[in-house]
């Protein structure tokens, strides 16, 4: 009798500690299940919250300067950090094409801005919206122009400034990789002038990334997609860039292939400071030493859209003829991508250093 309740007792005890482990395992997560499943029965969706900062922005030009100091820091937005929530867990994505800045912040709920409102003022801001899924707030800015965001923290607080990019880097530049999306520019042999176009620019990408020069460059597509053509040249008008290259590969009139080959660069006749054709000719210069293609010149391009309306600068490169076999086969050559980059690359600080 005596064996079998302390056998009995062995086996409750062994079980109330297998229970205890299995809540501690639990333990440190279990304020977040909680907080998810009461953030599951609240009401969501993308909302704006543009109104509470527009509120904000008259209530803090009533107070005194003192009173603003100390709420903004001298900033343009203070957004609050729940407990338990730090900086670390905010990222920012600039998409300068569309003009919009998502902030996404891992922990906040979507009765966010209901206990932490946001502060601060509206400058180049169109609109504020706000959604969360999973604890993961994604806070998405319209700007009325293309803005780099400094972010800076301080205890509870993180502040945000939306700047002009001059404020950041000496020279801005913006670089176009052609066509994109279901537009696939020139196609021979299977091969789509886009993803030579965008190959290239990527290549270009990376060198500038390594580069130490205070250079601020912008991408009108990093991707598959075709921004419009105003968008295009839009990005370069609005960030007032120094340079826009825009790259591309020809083709014969006809389409057809053929022993027709070399490189051409377009630029603004427009240009009275002649400043467009200056850069096409470095452009095309650097690209002739690397790639040992034939000249085909500088070409005046003012019927290109994005060479016309362009206020920067602007060379859009023709690298090779799509229509010619050798230098079909050359433009697909990760090799010849990476020349035909570090030659762009060399234009464009030649043009804004000097040598």
């Amino acid at each position: 009798m005596e064996e079998r309740v302390m056998g009995a007792f062995t086996v409750v005890v062994l079980a109330v500690v297998i229970a205890v482990s299995c809540l501690l395992i639990y333990v440190p997560n279990m304020h977040i299940i909680a907080l998810k499943l009461r953030d599951n029965r609240l009401e969501g969706g993308r909302v704006s919250v543009m109104e509470m900062l527009r509120e904000s922005e008259v209530e803090l030009e009533e107070n005194d300067p003192e009173t603003r100091e100390n709420v903004l820091k001298g900033h343009q937005i203070r957004l609050m950090l729940p407990q338990n929530v730090t900086s670390a867990s905010v990222s920012i994505d600039n998409n300068y094409v569309d003009r919009t800045i998502a902030i996404t912040i891992n922990g906040i709920g979507k009765d966010y801005f209901s206990k932490y409102p946001m502060r601060g003022n509206a400058d180049n801001i169109v609109d504020v919206i706000y959604n969360s899924e999973n604890l993961v707030g994604v806070i998405e800015l319209t700007m009325d122009d293309v803005r780099e965001v400094k972010m800076t923290s301080e205890g509870e607080y993180i502040y945000l400034d939306f700047v002009d990019p001059h404020e950041v880097y000496d020279y801005v530049v913006v670089v176009d990789a052609g066509h994109g999306g279901n537009v696939p520019g020139a196609t021979k042999m299977g091969v789509n002038e886009k993803d030579l176009d965008l190959a290239i620019v990527l290549e270009l990408k990376k060198l500038f990334s390594r580069s130490d020069k205070n250079i601020g460059v912008y991408y009108t597509r990093t991707e598959d997609c075709n921004p419009s053509f105003e968008a295009r040249v839009g990005l370069a008008n609005d960030t007032d860039a120094d340079l826009f290259l825009s790259v591309h590969n020809n083709s014969t009139a006809s389409g057809r292939m053929s022993s027709i080959n070399g490189t051409e660069v377009m630029y603004k006749g427009a240009d009275t400071t002649g400043e467009s054709k200056k850069f096409a000719s470095m452009c095309l210069e650097r690209l002739l030493e690397n790639l040992g293609s034939k000249s085909k010149g500088t070409v005046v391009g003012d019927e290109v859209y994005i060479i016309r309306m362009s206020n920067s600068p602007v060379a859009l490169v023709e690298v090779g003829f799509m229509t010619n076999a050798q230098e079909l086969e050359n433009l697909q050559n990760r090799e010849y991508q990476k020349k035909t980059a570090e030659a762009l690359y060399d234009a464009v600080v030649e043009y804004l250093y000097g040598r």
